[in-house]
Order: structure tokens, then sequence, then C-alpha cells
């Protein structure tokens, strides 16, 4: 008879926990099957018509039993909680590959890209060379005019010149452009021949033109000097330095450096 009390304790107590699990995986699943909910009920009903004293001796008899069993309980529903966390940002994350990986471009494209690269590969290296036999003929030239170039700069008279009633002693051939004739006091011609005359009406830019191929070897890796030679007042600041309004050899070769450098930037670096 006791044995049948205490088996009668036992199915009621795993009853019980059944209850217990179930009410739980409800709470967990709220779009469970009304079927569970009447079956739980039955249940309940059933277990509620049970003896009351017999109920309450199984309870004390197992009560450390469920104080144990509950934490686990808890600690199971947690880690599943954590589990369906993950697995949410495990889609989220699937998504932003996926995304990612489509906004890559295609295999044509980069075979596109790749070949671009090397045609600029191979016509960088021809422009080099072209380059390279350009400097080559432009220095040829450079030398064979003369790597010493001797010019001639003929001033105009001054108000004060003319007021004194001086006149030029300088004689321009019109068909030469490198020779002048100095008229001595004896009315006698004296020829002078040079690379280039420049006459009175020349200006600051006619003056440039003969010198501004001389930036262009600066730049190809030549030294070079320009400078002016003659006597007090005959000019020479002004040919080299100017005015504001009329720059002359030296402001002119500067901006002359930087714009082939400019020209140059995307194959050669200069420091100025």
């Amino acid at each position: 008879m006791e044995m049948n009390d205490q088996s009668i304790q036992i199915q009621m107590l795993a009853e019980k926990f059944h209850l217990f699990v179930r009410d739980c995986e409800l709470k967990q699943s709220p779009n469970a099957n009304s079927s569970d909910n009447d079956e739980s009920k039955k249940v309940n009903e059933n277990s509620g018509s049970m003896d009351e004293n017999s109920m309450s001796n199984g309870i004390h008899e197992n009560s450390s039993d469920l104080d144990h069993t509950l934490p686990i309980l808890k600690k199971v529903f947690d880690l599943s909680t954590k589990v369906q966390d993950l697995k949410k940002q495990h889609v989220a994350l699937t998504d932003h590959v996926k995304s990612t990986t489509e906004s890559f471009p295609g295999l044509d494209v980069l075979n596109s890209i790749q070949l671009i690269g090397s045609e600029y590969e191979l016509l960088k290296r021809k422009y080099l060379d072209e380059s390279a036999e350009r400097k080559r003929l432009y220095n040829e030239i450079i030398e064979l005019k003369g790597n010493i170039r001797v010019f001639c700069r003929c001033r105009p008279l001054s108000e004060s010149e003319r007021a004194n009633g001086l006149t030029s002693v300088v004689n321009f051939e019109s068909t030469l452009d490198n020779e002048l004739q100095v008229i001595s006091s004896d009315s006698s011609k004296k020829p002078f021949k040079f690379d280039h005359v420049f006459r009175p009406e020349d200006n600051q830019e006619a003056v440039f033109s003969q010198t501004k191929p001389i930036a262009t070897s600066v730049l190809d890796g030549f030294n070079v000097c320009i400078f002016a030679y003659g006597q007090t007042g005959t000019g020479k600041t002004f040919t080299m330095e100017g005015t504001p309004e009329e720059r002359g050899v030296n402001y002119r070769t500067l901006e002359e450096l930087f714009r082939i450098s400019k020209e140059r930037n995307g194959v050669m670096k200069y420091d100025l």
C-alpha cells in the first residue's frame, strides 16, 4: 500500500513537472495550438481532484529536486533566447555580405580595367621614349645654333638726348637681323655681327622669344646662364627685370619654367 502511494506521488509530481514545462513552452511560443491549452486545463482539473494530503506530502518530499531543476530550466530558456538572437545576427550578416559582394564589379569590368592599365603603361613608355628623342633633337638644334650666343639690343634715344640734338649712330640693314653698322665720326660705317640684333622698336616679348628655348634646356638638365652686359644707362636692368607692365627676361623665364614643369607634372617632378 505504501509503495502504491509513493508511486502515485511520483506520478503526480511527474505530471506537474510536465505541466510546468508545457506552460514554459507556451510562454515562449505564443502561437501554440489551443488544443494544448485545453489538455493542460484538463490535467490541472484531474490533478486538483486528488487528495490534498498526498499532494502536499509529495511536494514536500520532492521540493529539493524542484529547487535544483528550476534554475537549470531558466538557464536553458536563457540560452534558447541567446541562440535566437545569434540566428538573427547571422541572417543580418549574411544579407550584408551578400549585398557587399553584389556591389563588386564583375569579371568583365576587372578585365577591362586591367587592359586599360596595360595600355596606359605602354603609352607612358612611348611618351617617355618620344620625350627623350625630343630632348635630344631639341638640344642638338641648340648646339647647332651655338652653345654660347650673343644678342645685341639697341635702345632708342631718350628725351634729353633728343633735346640736345643728338642722333643715332647705329644703322640697321633692313634685310639682316643679325648685323648692324656703327657710323664713325668720318661718316664711315663699321659692321658688327651677332646671333641676333634687336632694334629700338623691339619690345620685351621679342627679346624673350630668343631666350625662351633656354628655359626648356634648364628642365632638360643643362646648366644655363643669361646675363646682360653693357655700359651704364644702356638698358641692362630694363632688359633683365623690366617694369610691372613690361616684364623682363628674368620674370618671363621663371614663368616659363613653372609652365613647363606643370605641363610635365604627370611624368617628371621638379623642385624649383
